[in-house]
């Protein structure tokens, strides 16, 4: 339709109607290409909402992980500097009970924590970081995933591995039904319960486990091991907490969570 009429205009040499057309089709590309851009930039907008709701979930449930960790580190640490303090207690002072023995299994507990990346990993993956348009908030994401890989949340001590070589089997399988809980959430709990065999084997096993100096030594590194991940994990869920208010705050009005 404008081609024909530009042919006419100029087939009748109406050059000011030829000028009009030709602003009319770049005037009309202008607004298709600019509409068309618009269209585009709003897409990618909901979809960086998209991914940023999904981030403040994983944070969310990274939260509960780190807090549930920190709880259950402090327990499994309590019980290792009990099971060292009568260790290096005077051997007139030592009164090999229960809960002595129960400390030394119970100090031998892990709770590894395992980082709620998926949705960061996906923007990485597909190359759709750029979606995230403030790069200050990129870098933050950036640095608390960083940090969370630390490989202390993930650590297996030999003291772990070597004080179950000397508990008896029996001792443990009651430890395990009787003195230990967890949930399908990855939640675990130490719980006291009494003793199943006589004072006397408990008193040989205590013995034995509390004079061995190599042990001792690996159950030190694995308590103090464990503090500097309770450290760690605390500074995560400070620097999380600030995260999360700020994946918030990017989101729109209607999306955002009410702080208390």
């Amino acid at each position: 339709m404008i081609l024909r009429r530009v042919i006419e205009h100029v087939r009748t040499q109406n050059w000011f109607a030829v000028g009009l057309d030709f602003l009319i089709v770049v005037v009309g590309v202008f607004v298709g290409l600019q509409v068309s851009n618009w269209n585009a930039a709003h897409a990618d907008q909901e979809r960086a909402y998209g991914y940023l709701e999904r981030i403040r979930d994983d944070l969310d449930a990274d939260l509960d992980g780190y807090m549930n960790r920190v709880r259950f580190w402090s327990e499994v640490m309590a019980q290792g500097r009990l099971a060292l303090d009568y260790a290096e207690s005077d051997d007139a002072e030592r009164q090999a009970e229960w809960t002595i023995l129960l400390a030394y299994f119970q100090a031998s507990q892990v709770g590894e924590h395992t980082v709620t990346d998926a949705t960061f990993e996906e923007l990485k993956s597909a190359g759709e970081l750029r979606l995230i348009g403030d790069p200050a908030l990129r870098d933050q994401l950036a640095y608390y995933y960083v940090n969370s890989n630390n490989p202390v949340m993930r650590q297996q001590p030999l003291y772990r591995e070597h004080v179950r070589a000397i508990i008896p089997i029996d001792i443990q399988f009651h430890i395990w039904e009787d003195c230990y809980r967890s949930t399908a959430e990855g939640g675990q709990d130490l719980v006291d319960c009494p003793a199943p065999v006589e004072s006397g084997r408990i008193r040989d096993i205590v013995e034995r486990i509390s004079n061995d100096e190599a042990l001792m030594g690996e159950l030190t590194f694995w308590v103090s091991s464990l503090r500097v991940a309770i450290l760690i994990a605390e500074n995560q869920i400070d620097g999380g907490l600030r995260l999360r208010d700020r994946v918030d705050s990017a989101l729109p009005p209607e999306a955002r969570r009410v702080r208390k």
